[in-house]
């Protein structure tokens, strides 16, 4: 970018939103920024389908660090509502797969006033189940999370999926 071009671009924004002073006041309050939070999802989807994976396998165990031990889990047909029965969830679901994907779209991320933070975003899920069939399901989540003193990650204490569009593709 050409000098002159550079200061004009600064000259036409030479003033922040409030939006913007805002953001930046939360920012400086909270431990992770938007883009933080938004890694952190993609992150735990990735472990997700490493659970499924032969090469890899991920156990549920590593996953406890961003778990909170009374975590609330609202699924399709699955109710959760400490760390146990999240464990017990987890070896459920992928005892019954071959392997599952996750396609994430748009996330949002909010920053709420009590320090928290919520996720919102659609899943494109996919899976092969060891009975046979395949599944396609489009699911609305909604994650809230907390800070906690001395972890590197944000910790899951409220997590609800709805069915958008439910569909089995094949069963054989």
């Amino acid at each position: 970018m050409s000098q002159s071009n550079n200061k004009l671009s600064q000259e036409s924004y030479s003033v922040p939103t409030v939006d913007y002073v805002t953001l930046m006041g939360e920012i400086r309050k909270r431990q992770f920024t938007k883009n933080d939070i938004k890694s952190f999802v993609y992150k735990v989807f990735s472990m997700y389908e490493r659970a499924t994976c032969d090469n890899v396998n991920v156990s549920a165990d590593e996953f406890k660090p961003f778990i909170d031990e009374n975590i609330y889990v609202d699924f399709p047909e699955y109710q959760i509502r400490n760390w146990e029965e999240w464990k017990t969830w987890h070896h459920w679901i992928h005892d019954m797969l071959v392997s599952d994907d996750h396609e994430i779209e748009s996330i949002k991320v909010d920053f709420l006033a009590d320090g928290r933070y919520q996720a919102t975003f659609d899943v494109h899920w996919r899976a092969e189940f060891k009975e046979g069939s395949y599944v396609e399901n489009q699911l609305r989540q909604v994650w809230i999370m907390h800070e906690e003193e001395g972890k590197d990650l944000p910790v899951i204490e409220r997590y609800i999926a709805k069915m958008n569009d439910p569909m089995v593709v094949s069963t054989q």
